[in-house]
């Protein structure tokens, strides 16, 4: 996105980088994701994005992802997480997801209240295969998007934890507008960050 700035600092690409960052987090503060709904179906999972590697180097605290996608329309969220308990991801589920919504996932105990809060669900279970032959359940979508923001994470050698949820946030909004980014980022820009005139009479 800032590969003109070839003439800029390094601290001066960095600065504009996490204001670009800045800017899709607040978008997506502004408007919220929503997906699903009646006749969708929703995957969902959780994902460890911040680890130790081989379990070496300085101790860090494991950091879990909530995320979920629409296997009709390809949008989706995700979410830093403290916990992975049902008092914290189905509150998430509610907000972000509509009811109706048909919601696959694997087997994991927060979810099992989900068909009586209006969600059908239905689950997978991993240990003994990736795709329910019977009901077709299966988290591959979820999966490969998992995938892409390891990729992602891992090509800038890991990511700061105060950092996390503006990568995610731009991350979630590339996949929002995958043809119209530079259109969107200047109508954010202008919508954030207005022109205040003055207008002096003499």
């Amino acid at each position: 996105m800032l590969n003109f700035w070839t003439s800029a600092g390094n601290c001066t690409v960095v600065d504009w980088k996490n204001f670009m960052r800045d800017v899709c987090a607040e978008h997506l503060n502004r408007n919220p994701v929503v997906i699903g709904g009646v006749g969708h179906t929703v995957e969902i999972d959780e994902c460890m994005l911040v680890r130790r590697k081989y379990r070496r180097g300085h101790r860090v605290r494991h950091q879990w992802v909530f995320g979920a996608v629409d296997i009709g329309t390809t949008q989706g969220f995700m979410i830093p997480v403290d916990n992975r308990d049902a008092a914290t991801l189905l509150p998430i589920i509610q907000k972000h997801i509509l009811p109706g919504t048909t919601i696959m996932s694997d087997m994991w105990a927060a979810y099992n209240n989900l068909q009586h809060i209006g969600y059908a669900h239905i689950t997978v279970n991993h240990t003994l295969k990736f795709l329910d032959a019977v009901m077709h359940a299966t988290t591959n979508h979820i999966d490969s998007v998992w995938q892409k923001a390891k990729q992602a994470h891992k090509r800038r050698y890991g990511t700061h934890r105060h950092l996390l949820s503006t990568y995610l946030a731009e991350f979630i909004w590339c996949r929002k507008f995958p043809e119209t980014a530079f259109q969107q980022l200047t109508v954010d820009i202008r919508q954030q960050y207005p022109l205040s005139v003055t207008l002096y009479i003499v």
